[in-house]
């Protein structure tokens, strides 16, 4: 008999659950496509959970579950905002996120590099460090080459 039934089932909202039962001094923000702006005026770190529904990506829940290990060793506290499915597409191409599931790392609203899909958790731990290390940049582009027109 499987014991995996519907109600242990990762979905969307455990998902949610998980991050809003983040410990102190780190704090769970759900975000929609409008409060994706707001996040340039935050003070502090903040990651930006690009997230998918586990159900059709199981990455999803993995990412959660490592990030959430992954905050207890942190120096300083982090903001986790968390983008359902849907929302703020415009805005991940902004950042130059092409994978779901994705952290954006943001201080003081100053995009500082992303972590795309899902690695182990040494791995996570250790970029995750090193992300939150980094000095504020330019966000990456969307891949797209630019060929500035030919001068008659």
């Amino acid at each position: 008999m499987n014991d995996f039934n519907e109600f242990s089932r990762p979905t969307l909202a455990r998902l949610q659950e998980r991050l809003a039962a983040l410990a102190p001094p780190h704090c769970f923000l759900e975000l929609d496509a409008n409060g994706l702006a707001t996040l340039e005026q935050m003070p502090g770190l903040v990651l930006v959970f690009f997230a998918e529904d586990p159900l059709k990506l199981p990455e999803a829940w993995d990412l959660a579950v490592i990030l959430a290990d992954a905050l207890k060793s942190l120096p300083e506290p982090v903001a986790v905002a968390l983008v359902p499915p849907g929302a703020g597409a415009a805005q991940a191409g902004r950042w130059g996120v092409t994978l779901r599931p994705s952290l954006v790392a943001l201080r003081a609203g100053g995009y500082l590099a992303s972590l795309e899909g899902m690695m182990d958790w040494s791995e996570f731990s250790q970029r995750l460090r090193q992300v939150l290390a980094a000095p504020v940049s330019r966000p990456p582009g969307i891949g797209i080459p630019v060929n500035p027109a030919p001068h008659p």
